[in-house]
């Protein structure tokens, strides 16, 4: 387990939220400085199942702060979210931070201005939500993170972290020796997480060297392409064992298109999340490997933890839940779209 993860894991034991009563009449946020308010959806509450509730039996009302409605994989985190609110006749909305902290702290705060049940934030490390947390706890609203970490105010993350998976893949196809490009993005804890198991693999195991490139949310893909092509100028071909690492899909995705723009063949590529797009990459050959992350159930997951949170009130004990990953490669491919048929690629 990462060292910086066994420390968000000690804070949950301190940590106490306070779930305190708050209306479930809440309307769809505007847009928050440097956001786009993306959808709103509300079912009568006497329509679907109706079998989850909030405060005094009333359907729940969540605020869903998305990191960046370009990632792929938080969109998923999105649609499970809001599919547990329409089958339960909840009020939900969404608001694209584009990936900028500053616009997903005034979301929050637009939240609990609203007067929501409970708030949502993908990806964004909950300690560069401070002011946004601060708006929630005052109010008794809880925080749900999908990947961000645990701080006084957040009642559960998802663990996206288990970076040691693909570290240890690639060590072991490059055999110990080559040369990798690590595509990262430090915006994001689940990034930086997978980075500091990545480098740990790089540390004890001198003879693979490491090429770091920043990338940018929006632009990932445009980004991981340009590193891509100039890291492949710097190692033509005959340069030893070579391999691309991304910390999530999409960069991962700019990093073939380069590779296959120059015409190199044999240079290994690892991405996270298990998107269509990289699922087709090895099924072609261009993609190693991507750790599959079942981002939909993440979502669903933290929809419905919402009415037990806000019935424990302070007795809730904040806590960090593992996130369900498969590391599919070429070898498992065929029974993993068996399994998933929904993260099939397109035709």
């Amino acid at each position: 387990m990462n060292r910086d993860l066994r420390s968000v894991i000690l804070l949950s034991a301190v940590v106490a939220i306070v779930g305190g009563a708050c209306g479930s009449t809440a309307a769809s946020p505007t847009s928050a400085s440097g956001g786009t308010t993306l959808a709103t959806s509300a079912v009568s509450a006497g329509s679907s199942a109706s079998t989850l509730h909030c405060q005094n039996g009333n359907p729940c009302s969540i605020g869903i702060v998305t990191f960046s409605a370009t990632d792929v994989a938080v969109n998923q985190v999105v649609k499970g979210a809001q599919k547990v609110a329409s089958d339960n006749g909840w009020t939900s909305s969404v608001v694209d931070a584009n990936g900028s902290p500053d616009a997903a702290n005034s979301a929050i705060e637009d939240y609990v201005q609203k007067k929501v049940d409970a708030v949502i934030v993908t990806v964004f490390p909950t300690d560069s939500l401070g002011a946004g947390l601060a708006a929630t706890r005052a109010a008794g609203i809880p925080l749900l993170s999908e990947g961000g970490g645990l701080a006084a105010g957040v009642a559960i993350s998802i663990d996206l972290a288990i970076g040691d998976v693909v570290a240890s893949r690639l060590k072991k196809d490059l055999n110990g020796d080559g040369s990798v490009l690590a595509l990262n993005y430090t915006g994001g804890l689940p990034c930086r997480l997978r980075y500091s198991s990545y480098q740990d693999m790089i540390t004890a195991t001198p003879g693979i060297k490491s090429t770091l490139q920043e990338v940018p949310v929006p632009g990932q893909v445009e980004a991981g392409a340009s590193a891509t092509l100039a890291w492949l100028a710097a190692h033509p071909a005959g340069s030893g064992n070579l391999a691309v690492w991304a910390c999530f899909d999409d960069p991962a995705m700019g990093a073939i298109s380069a590779i296959k723009q120059t015409g190199r063949t044999g240079i290994k590529v690892y991405g996270f999340n298990g998107n269509p797009d990289a699922l087709a990459a090895i099924r072609d050959g261009s993609m190693t490997a991507t750790l599959w992350l079942d981002d939909t159930g993440f979502g669903t997951q933290l929809a419905k933890a919402v009415p037990d949170i806000i019935a424990a009130g302070p007795k809730w004990v904040p806590k960090v839940v593992a996130g369900t990953n498969i590391l599919v490669d070429k070898s498992n491919l065929d029974q993993f779209l068996k399994d998933h048929p929904e993260q099939a690629p397109a035709s």
